[in-house]
């Protein structure tokens, strides 16, 4: 589903920070069929977009100096669109977040900034302008859902209400962490969840956003993903009533699930 509208508070771009761009790139060129498009940034370097047959579905970029000390050399990051990024940057860290990156214009393309919200998890946001590049998600071989794991989901979903104007419905789908279970809409859309972590969990990973990949097997997916120099963290599981989904990591270390949904769930 190609999406051309950037709807404020709606996830608007997937970017993969990896500190080896052409390893990372072949591992999910080969297990998602994604094509690979390079950009020249001159003295910034290489930013490359994936692609799958129906149009982009996020990008890529060398991580930089400062996500090392962060402590997150290759992560996939979630980006949310909003009308204006220093009015919502300022917003956010009323609400008790922290600035990472400040706002900043890249190219002619967007203006950005990176925020951690007040649980510690990181994101950020995204001032297209005029209507912004259209983009895939929702379907297979695309980003087809974000979440947001942490401790304290109460307060992050009173944060990102206030921030990105969210509606929540708590699912009634058991859950690894426990639930209760926030899907978040914006609009009509159901995009994302908010996992609460139970406490050893916690003490294993940090707050963190993670994206979902629509896969048609997820099963075979994870059997490829193996072959390809990946690694299985979480092995698969059947959510009731949503799908099987399970985690991988690419060979240099990026996170990220993949899943395939139940019929009901489409």
């Amino acid at each position: 589903m190609q999406i051309s509208e950037m709807r404020h508070g709606m996830p608007c771009w997937f970017e993969l920070a990896t500190t080896d761009p052409d390893t990372s790139s072949a591992f999910y060129q080969a297990l998602f069929g994604w094509q690979r498009f390079d950009l020249d940034l001159g003295p910034e370097g290489t930013y490359s977009f994936f692609s799958n047959e129906s149009g982009c579905v996020g990008a890529m970029s060398r991580a930089l100096p400062e996500q090392k000390l962060l402590g997150m050399p290759s992560t996939w990051g979630v980006y949310f669109a909003v009308d204006n990024c220093d009015d919502s940057t300022a917003k956010a860290v009323e609400l008790g977040a922290k600035i990472i990156f400040p706002p900043t214009n890249v190219n002619e393309h967007c203006r950005m900034s990176v925020v951690k919200d007040v649980t510690g998890a990181v994101f950020s946001l995204w001032q297209a302008e005029g209507s912004g590049a259209p983009y895939v998600m929702f379907e297979d071989y695309s980003i087809n859902w974000v979440e947001l794991a942490t401790p304290d989901s109460a307060t992050a979903r009173e944060m990102y209400a206030a921030l990105l104007g969210w509606d929540y419905f708590q699912s009634s789908a058991i859950v690894p962490g426990g639930g209760p279970y926030h899907e978040l809409a914006v609009g009509e859309t159901r995009c994302g969840g908010i996992m609460p972590m139970n406490a050893e969990w916690f003490q294993s990973l940090p707050p963190d956003w993670w994206i979902f990949i629509r896969v048609p097997d997820v099963d075979a997916c994870v059997a490829n993903a193996l072959t390809l120099g990946g690694t299985n963290p979480v092995p698969v599981y059947e959510v009731p009533g949503v799908g099987r989904m399970a985690m991988l990591a690419d060979p240099i270390g990026a996170k990220f699930y993949v899943v395939t949904l139940n019929m009901c769930a489409r």
